[in-house]
C-alpha cells in the first residue's frame, strides 16, 4: 500500500513538471496560463522619449496608445522623459532590473539601443512603433508611409495658395523627415505646377522659439501655408501664424493639434502611431505577441491620414472643390495608381501631371 501512494505522488510531481516546462501554466516569468496554450504576460512596461510629455507633440501620441492598453488591460504604465540615445541602453538596463519587462521606445533614435538590448534581454518585450528593426523575435515595430499623408497635406496647400510659395520645416534631416518633406512637395507640385516648397530643419525637436523664429522668417518671404513636422517645435509655428494672422496660415501634425490654435491650423498630416502602439501591447497582453516583421502602415492601413481642421467656420473657407480633388488623390493613393515619392530619388523621377 505504501509502495503504492509514493508511486501516485511521483507520477504527481511528474505531471506538475512537464506542465511548468510545456509553459501552460503560470510557473514564473510573469505569465499565466491561457486556456489555448498561448502564454498571457503580466506587464510591467516602460515609455520613453527624448523629450518631455504634455508638449502635444509625437511622444504624446504614443503615450495615448500605451496609456489605452495600461488602462484596458490594467498594467503599470512608466513614464521616462528626456532619455537621450547616448544613455537610452543604461536606462533600459536599470528599468530591466527593477522589474520592467516591456519598454516602448516610440522614436527612430533608439534604433541602435533597441538593436543591442534585445539579444541581451531576450525575456524582454521592446516595442518600436516608428523604425522597422527586423529579425529579433522579441521586438515589435512598424513603419510608415509617411509621405502619403504628407503629400495629401501638399496637395490641398496647394490648391490653397495664394502666393505660391509653401513651405515644411522639418526637425532634422533623416529618413522619416525625408518621407514628409518630399510627399509633401509632390503633393503641391502634382495640384499645381506654379508653386514652389521652401524646406528647412529647425535642428531640435524642442526649441519652441526655432519653430517660431523659422516660421517668421518664411512668412516675411511670403510663404503663406507652412506644414510643420517638428514635434514640439510646431508650437512656435503656431504661435507666428496666429500673432501675424492674414493670410500666414499653418498646417499641424502628431494628434492633429487643432486644439493648440484652432483658427490658424487647417488640416494637418497625422501618424496614428497611437494605435500602433495600443496594437502591440495588445498583442503582448493576450499572449499573442508577433515580433520579429516589421508591420508597414500607411494610408490603407489608416496608419496616416489627412485630417482637415474641427472649425468649422474655418473649414467652411476651404473650396469644396479643394476637398474633391484631394480626396480623389486619396483614392488614387490608396488603389496604387500613384506611388508618392519618399526620397530625393524618387521625387526627381516621380511623373506630374502635364
Amino acid at each position: 500500500m505504501k509502495n503504492w501512494k509514493l508511486g501516485k505522488r511521483i507520477l504527481a510531481a511528474s505531471l506538475a513538471g512537464l506542465l511548468c516546462l510545456s509553459g501552460l501554466t503560470g510557473c514564473g516569468g510573469g505569465e499565466e496560463a491561457k486556456g489555448d496554450g498561448e502564454k498571457k504576460v503580466q506587464i510591467k512596461a516602460a515609455i520613453v522619449v527624448s523629450g518631455g510629455f504634455g508638449t502635444q507633440s509625437f511622444s504624446d501620441v504614443a503615450l495615448a496608445g500605451c496609456q489605452k492598453a495600461a488602462d484596458e488591460f490594467g498594467f503599470e504604465l512608466n513614464k521616462i522623459e528626456k532619455v537621450s540615445a547616448a544613455d537610452a541602453a543604461n536606462t533600459a538596463r536599470s528599468l530591466i532590473s527593477q522589474g520592467i519587462n516591456v519598454i516602448i521606445f516610440p522614436a527612430d533614435t533608439y534604433q541602435d539601443t533597441i538593436k543591442e538590448l534585445a539579444p541581451e534581454y531576450p525575456d524582454v518585450y521592446f516595442v518600436s512603433p516608428d523604425c522597422a528593426i527586423p529579425d529579433l523575435e522579441n521586438v515589435a515595430s512598424a513603419f510608415y508611409r509617411e509621405q502619403e499623408a504628407a503629400f495629401l497635406l501638399g496637395a490641398l496647400g496647394g490648391k490653397l495658395t495664394k502666393s505660391n510659395k509653401l513651405a515644411f520645416i522639418g526637425s532634422n534631416s533623416n529618413v522619416i523627415m525625408n518621407r514628409f518633406d518630399y510627399g509633401f512637395q509632390a503633393g503641391v507640385k502634382y495640384v499645381n505646377s506654379k508653386a514652389t516648397v521652401t524646406s528647412t530643419q529647425t535642428g531640435s525637436y524642442t526649441d519652441v522659439n526655432k519653430g517660431k523664429e523659422i516660421a517668421n522668417m518664411l512668412y516675411d518671404q511670403g510663404v503663406d501655408y507652412i506644414a510643420p513636422a517638428a514635434a514640439a517645435c510646431n508650437v512656435g509655428v503656431f504661435q507666428a501664424s496666429s500673432e501675424r494672422g492674414g493670410n500666414c496660415w499653418t498646417f499641424g501634425a502628431a494628434d492633429g493639434q487643432f486644439h493648440l490654435m484652432p483658427d490658424r491650423i487647417v488640416a494637418s498630416q497625422v501618424k496614428r502611431v497611437d494605435n500602433t502602439c495600443y496594437r502591440f501591447l495588445k498583442e503582448i497582453a493576450e499572449g499573442n505577441f508577433k515580433g520579429g516583421t516589421p508591420v508597414e502602415m500607411g494610408l490603407k492601413e489608416e496608419g496616416v491620414d489627412l485630417l482637415y481642421t474641427t472649425n468649422e467656420t474655418l473649414k467652411a473657407t476651404i473650396p469644396q472643390e479643394a476637398i474633391d480633388q484631394v480626396e480623389a488623390l486619396r483614392k488614387d493613393v490608396i488603389d496604387g495608381k500613384i506611388k508618392v515619392p519618399a526620397t530625393k530619388e524618387d521625387f526627381d523621377s516621380f511623373q506630374f501631371p502635364a
